[in-house]
């Protein structure tokens, strides 16, 4: 089976002009953990959750939040991604991406075309529900898929 059966294709995407106040809200909104970093269409980076919270101080939104810490959402979004980014493509075998996300002790693949449009992102949780759900339906003749959910 093939990545682009069980990407998600619904991906929210951030610019590198943006700021970290602009990913720190769209994760506190959001049930995913990756954010792509897209410059003209092009992959350029990614941050995740993880990425985040490592720029951002303990002490934001509290009773001992100090200047410091509220300037750290002006830090611009090409100063904290991820530029080293393991990409696959659409016809990459779920097999051969999960392979590379432990290998890379990573949890999202970016799915792109060979110009590096962003077609979707494939994580963890993808992979696992193809396990569960699509292999199983399989094997009983029932194959569907059903992933638009965010990881």
């Amino acid at each position: 089976m093939n990545v682009d059966k069980v990407m998600t294709r619904q991906v929210q995407s951030i610019s590198p002009s943006q700021v970290v106040a602009d990913i720190h809200l769209i994760f506190r909104n959001a049930a995913y953990h990756h954010l792509p970093v897209l410059d003209e269409g092009r992959l350029v980076g990614i941050i995740s959750d993880r990425d985040l919270s490592r720029c951002l101080s303990p002490f934001l939104d509290t009773s001992n939040e100090r200047p410091e810490d509220r300037a750290q959402l002006n830090i611009a979004v090409r100063d904290i991604m991820s530029t080293d980014i393991v990409t696959v493509d659409s016809t990459t075998s779920v097999e051969t991406a999960s392979i590379l996300l432990l290998e890379n002790r990573i949890s999202c693949l970016p799915v792109v075309t060979h110009d590096l449009q962003l077609e979707g992102l494939l994580t963890w949780k993808d992979i696992l529900r193809y396990h569960v759900y699509f292999d199983e339906a399989a094997q009983d003749g029932n194959a569907t898929n059903n992933s638009e959910e965010e990881e």
